[in-house]
């Protein structure tokens, strides 16, 4: 951007009206609207001195060969709030000049639509309807989950509640050093939870009775022990990633209740296995190549597993129920010394109730298994005791 031009932007901003200015600030929170910066605009951030930190920085340039400039758009959306962003200095010179071609108009105005929405969503919370959003992610073989907190408060918002804060809290633990094939990876990750929970939750939890929306996506032994960390005395939400007909972490409206079956051995007496045959069917060969012949296998199953099949909440109270009913029923049978061998095939919000209706001084401890290509089958991953 010339000299020149740098001179007629800023010409135009001294003409922005003092209730333009007022609105675009209102509307962004007083925050950065780049996406994942949200830096406050009103103070330095080390000495907290307050002080006007905000660009008002153009989508479309109020020149024709400025960044994004149109020939006929430029002079007509120059001082449109539509048109205009608030950003910091850092954010601003990204967008006009280090890395103009990485920033066409429609990045720029998804980025101010879905961060105005949020600010719109957080400051119209009513104090009873205020939940903390938890985001947990831990790599799945290759795959690093990610979860939009825009699609996350969304969802809280179908079901009448709001996020607490601007920002989510984040539990998960991405780029580790092992993978999920490897014991290492389970102790680490294990690890790290068990930390991010004592830091970042526990406090809310010794100083207010808060509500939690839970939004996950890892291997199903970690969202387990997710769940036992949040357990039924906590306040919870759990949502489900639907796939089909498009992605989101809403309920869809209108769905099947789908019932759920707890199906009992013939014998009882042997090893206490508990198979989850929610998403597929598992297949019994594997279980007896981990742990032998002498099992008796319990299942709470479905008639049709599939991967889609948790679509209404429900359905996901009815699993809670078949959860409880099978930890009592194995505990009473099997007897308070045993353990149970856990083999989850299961969406991920049954895998955080699975570990939520867990009860630590009355339920049998928990071995969980998981299913990984590498390792040929079901291999032990972590202890739940």
């Amino acid at each position: 951007m010339s000299k020149k031009e740098d001179k007629i932007i800023k010409r135009i901003r001294k003409r922005l009206d003092e209730k333009s200015t007022i609105e675009l600030w209102v509307k962004s929170g007083g925050r950065c609207q780049y996406v994942t910066c949200n830096k406050p605009l009103w103070k330095d951030s080390l000495t907290l001195r307050k002080m006007n930190k905000g660009y008002i920085s153009h989508i479309i340039a109020a020149s024709d060969n400025g960044p994004r400039g149109e020939k006929g758009k430029s002079e007509e959306l120059e001082l449109e709030l539509s048109n205009l962003m608030l950003l910091c200095d850092e954010c601003h010179n990204r967008i006009d000049k280090a890395q103009v071609s990485e920033h066409p108009k429609e990045v720029l105005i998804k980025m101010k639509q879905d961060h105005e929405k949020r600010i719109e969503m957080v400051t119209s919370i009513e104090p009873d309807k205020k939940s903390h959003a938890i985001i947990y992610t831990a790599n799945i073989g290759a795959f690093e989950p990610k979860i939009s907190f825009m699609d996350s408060a969304m969802a809280m918002r179908e079901a009448t509640y709001f996020p607490s804060s601007d920002l989510p809290i984040y539990l998960g633990f991405q780029k580790a050093i092992f993978k999920d094939d490897e014991s290492e990876y389970w102790q680490m990750q294990e690890k790290q939870l068990a930390g991010s929970f004592r830091d970042k939750i526990k406090p809310l939890l010794e100083h207010e009775k808060p509500h939690f929306s839970i939004f996950g996506l890892a291997p199903q032994p970690l969202l387990v022990k997710l769940g036992v960390q949040l357990s039924e005395i906590t306040n919870c939400e759990v949502y489900q990633n639907h796939r089909e007909p498009e992605q989101t972490w809403k309920w869809p409206v209108k769905q099947e209740v789908i019932d759920v079956q707890l199906k009992e051995p013939s014998d009882k007496t042997k090893k206490a296995v508990l198979i989850i045959s929610m998403s597929d069917m598992v297949n019994r060969d594997r279980i007896h190549a981990v742990l032998g012949n002498e099992v008796s296998i319990w299942e709470i199953t479905v008639e049709k597993p599939n991967r889609n099949i948790l679509k209404s909440k429900q359905t996901l109270e009815n699993y809670k129920n078949k959860v409880r009913d099978a930890y009592s029923d194995i505990r009473t049978i099997q007897g308070e010394q045993s353990e149970i061998h856990l083999f989850p095939v299961m969406p991920n919000a049954c895998a955080i109730e699975t570990g939520r209706v867990w009860m630590p001084k009355v339920d049998l401890p928990l071995i969980i298994y998981d299913q990984n290509k590498n390792r040929d089958g079901f291999y032990k991953t972590i202890t739940i005791k």
